[in-house]
């Protein structure tokens, strides 16, 4: 390598920059394609070009920013759930260099992706219709008919917009003469398109200069042509279609990415449970009744989408769909059946298929590839097993591929003997060694083996549109596999253009002032019912918060009044779930006395623990998991926020911490958790997912101040001081207190303020006002005698006769703060029948 000059260049004229010499010295394997270099030492000139505009950026820079892009995507809850449902969900691993295409490249690649997806679509009308590549010997229809994915439900049916392929992905990889090849294809529902457009988002802050003045094409257009492709051919006899995004829930690996899609789309986010078919049409269940759909962008297979018609067992779909598609009474993207084109035994066909069908060369080829044949020509395939790669014909039948290279003699003798006894249950491919990139680990720069995955998406007018751009994906610490599952990352992908680059966005032209709406956002029920239990446990969480917290940190001022030996911090602490009850222990009895070191002990383990009912931990963890369910309609402030809370929770099995570390995270806690809160009242418009998740709210605020003030209401150091400024600390509500009486704490006017002053907002009077407030504006109400119950208290709250029963502490007063409680109870029940229940319903069409 040559030395650089002291000019700033190298004497070859080469940028001398940090950067450069960083990435000059990063070595790569031989027998791949240097995706870095031109020779060794030199850059290629589209890195030459990037480092220049990087700046001054060493290693000490370049790991600030990877730390920085890792911090962004941990709070922005982008995730990538390897393991559904175990554990807490994987943060998406993103490289801050980004992965560069050549404006030449690119310009072979786009015609030969757009080429193989009107191809597939070719080949799809085919086998669901006329079948004249079976009946001819194109296509073998063993392979067709043997596969689990295709679908003889689907033979004969022409969707409704006349594609049954309206987005596809096609993995791409290059041998090591740099040519492209294609490795395999996503048909069903192609993910990863999401994650690109993160990406995007993260890295072209980190190099904005570079991405501005080298051209990079944008990914918008794909995202439009996606969008208006769906809503031209919903079929819609009038007003708006009405799509929706078809999930599979939370627990799916890629969950992040559907809502992130539904947020950038406009769609509804949707699982299976929230839709229904009735006389052959799909149906939202939303909080004001039935509401057409008219267009599905699924992201669950075919097999899971119906368990009328396909997967009986599956409890993620929508029973009757299949048929609801087929009477062309809904657009479904991908159309039902395109598992099949998924196989790898279809590959060795697609060059005689595309001259068959399109009257074309295939541009851009897949490895070799091969399936069955002669003993002898089987046992030379597996002579050479070590440079092939194995893969199931069918492509659900085994979940990963494996490399020959990685197999020891003894592993390799099992495959061979396996595939011997079923030759036509695999496809055997050549194994092409990846091309490599930089990646930043470790503190340095290594080189790591990489796969594109590119997108394309039908343009309504029977052509195709390729994402200029796609997702990058590299291989782990085993450089020769590229998978998410195993320890993988991606990176941003730039596909450089020659011409300067139009601004373009996703937004539509100009809107004229007779098309300005102000009609609510749809609300499905199931979107109400979790927006209603963050408000809940939100609340639920800064309430337990703040009465640890305010045990906590009286303690050290040793007043028996606070402490273990306090009956009334002990039964609100008891019914907070924060102390446990004694077996003998009953409601009539005084709660036991707890030993000082006991007492903290309890407390402190409670802070951190995540599966014991309504403790601090995890009350967290459930606000945590039901914001997630609904992370389609919080912003990305309140995303933020939350995560960091969760973020500062301590791990499950981690110990205790101390008493002085419990506070200061106690401190952040409720920082965090109010922080929320402001945010959903500044920034959440005020639709019914906002009412239902305000009444939430407010039910949790009327039983932590009724029980709260009615344990200190019965206990006989009512009347001291330290006591009633806890209780108003409970409520946040000690800096009103002392701004309008300059003194110490009093019943008579502690009681007026938590109970009876309706302009306190933590006061009792106000969260009842409030609910009877958003009960009467929910759609359709009709909640019994809610309403009635509602009316009668804030009567009763109004009467001198209360008044004096409250200062006087009589039993009036406590019947009446149990009647609070009741009603709040009352009206969450009342919410969930009226509005909540009917999503667990059997589906419509399972009961015919």
């Amino acid at each position: 390598m040559r030395e650089p000059s002291a000019g700033g260049e190298s004497s070859d004229g080469q940028a001398a920059g940090p950067l450069a010499g960083l990435l000059r010295r990063c070595q790569m394997p031989p027998a791949h394609f240097d995706e870095l270099h031109a020779s060794p030492g030199t850059l290629r000139d589209e890195w030459e070009v990037f480092a220049r505009l990087a700046g001054e950026m060493g290693p000490a820079q370049l790991g600030a920013a990877q730390a920085t892009i890792e911090r962004q995507l941990q709070d922005n809850g982008v995730t990538y759930n390897v393991h559904a449902g175990s554990g807490p969900p994987r943060p998406w691993s993103l490289h801050v260099l980004p992965h560069i295409v050549p404006a030449r490249d690119w310009e072979r690649l786009q015609p030969g992706l757009e080429q193989r997806a009107r191809l597939l679509e070719a080949v799809a009308a085919d086998i669901y219709g006329p079948q004249r590549l079976l009946a001819s010997g194109h296509l073998p229809p063993a392979l067709i008919f043997n596969d689990p994915g295709f679908l003889r439900a689907c033979h004969g049916v022409r969707p409704v917009s006349g594609t049954r392929l309206l987005v596809l992905a096609f993995d791409l990889a290059r041998s090591p003469k740099g040519e492209w090849t294609v490795v395999s294809a996503r048909t069903q529902a192609p993910s990863g398109a999401g994650y690109a457009l993160e990406n995007r988002l993260t890295v072209s802050r980190v190099f904005s200069d570079a991405f501005r003045d080298q051209r990079v094409r944008r990914l918008a257009p794909y995202f439009h042509t996606l969008r208006e492709t769906l809503l031209d051919h919903a079929p819609c006899p009038s007003g708006r279609p009405h799509i929706v995004l078809l999930t599979a829930g939370r627990f799916n690996e890629t969950y992040f990415e559907h809502a992130y899609l539904s947020q950038y789309l406009g769609f509804t986010l949707v699982e299976g449970a929230d839709l229904t078919v009735r006389d052959d049409r799909v149906f939202l269940k939303t909080v004001s009744g039935l509401r057409p759909v008219h267009g599905i962008l699924r992201r669950l297979d075919d097999s899971y989408c119906d368990p009328l018609e396909l997967r009986a067992d599956s409890t993620l779909g929508v029973p009757g769909l299949v048929q609801a598609w087929r009477a062309g009474h809904v657009l479904v993207a991908n159309a039902f059946g395109s598992g099949v084109l998924e196989s790898p035994g279809l590959n060795r066909h697609l060059p005689g298929l595309c001259r068959e069908l399109l009257g074309e060369e295939l541009l851009i080829p897949s490895p070799g590839a091969w399936t069955g044949g002669t003993p002898a020509e089987l046992d030379a395939r597996l002579a050479r097993l070590d440079q092939l790669v194995i893969k199931p014909l069918h492509a659900a039948s085994m979940p990963d591929v494996i490399i020959g290279a990685t197999l020891d003699a003894d592993a390799r003798r099992t495959w061979a003997a396996r595939i011997r006894a079923t030759p036509d249950d695999f496809v055997l491919e050549e194994y092409l060694p990846l091309s490599h990139v930089p990646v930043w680990r470790e503190g340095d720069l290594q080189a790591s083996g990489m796969m594109m995955r590119a997108f394309v998406v039908a343009d309504g007018r029977g052509g195709y549109q390729a994402m200029a751009g796609g997702l990058t994906r590299v291989a782990g610490r085993d450089r020769l596999i590229v998978s998410g599952h195993r320890g993988g990352g991606s990176k941003d992908t730039w596909v450089l253009s020659t011409t300067p680059v139009e601004r373009f966005s996703l937004l539509r032209g100009r809107i004229q002032p007779a098309a300005i709406a102000r009609s609510d956002r749809v609300v499905s029920s199931r979107s109400a019912e979790h927006l209603f239990w963050l408000g809940r446990y939100a609340e639920r969480s800064e309430n337990t918060a703040r009465l640890l917290r305010a045990v906590l940190a009286r303690l050290d001022q040793g007043d028996p009044v606070i402490s273990g030996a306090s009956a009334p911090v002990v039964a609100i602490c008891q019914q907070a779930g924060l102390l446990p009850h004694a077996e003998d222990e009953t409601p009539e009895t005084p709660p036991r006395e707890w030993g000082a070191r006991d007492f903290v002990r309890t407390l402190l383990r409670g802070l951190a623990d995540a599966e014991g009912m309504r403790s601090v931990g995890w009350n967290v963890a459930q606000t945590a998991a039901v914001a997630s369910t609904v992370r389609d309609r919080l912003s990305g402030d309140n995303t933020r926020v939350l995560n960091q809370l969760t973020g500062a929770m301590p791990r499950r099995g981690a110990r205790p911490p101390t008493l002085s570390g419990a506070l200061d995270l106690l401190d952040r806690v409720i920082l965090w958790l109010v922080a929320a809160g402001g945010l959903e009242m500044a920034h959440m418009t005020r639709d019914d997912g906002w009412r239902f998740m305000s009444l939430g709210r407010h039910i949790e605020r009327v039983l932590h101040v009724t029980t709260t003030t009615r344990c200190v209401a019965g206990a006989h150091a009512v009347g001291d001081p330290a006591l009633l400024e806890w209780l108003l600390d409970l409520s946040d509500s000690i800096i009103t207190y002392r701004a309008r009486y300059m003194g110490r704490a009093e019943w008579a006017p502690v009681v007026d303020l938590l109970i009876f002053d309706d302009r306190n907002p933590r006061s009792s009077a106000f969260q009842m006002a409030k609910l009877a407030k958003h009960v009467r504006l929910l759609p359709d109400a009709n909640l019994g005698g809610l309403s009635d119950e509602l009316n009668e208290l804030s009567a009763r709250r109004n009467s001198e006769a209360l008044r004096s029963a409250a200062f006087e502490r009589t039993p009036p007063f406590r019947e009446f703060l149990a009647a609070c409680e009741r009603t709040a109870l009352d009206a969450s029940d009342a919410l969930t029948l009226r509005y909540f229940s009917h999503v667990y319903e059997p589906a419509h069409a399972t009961l015919l």
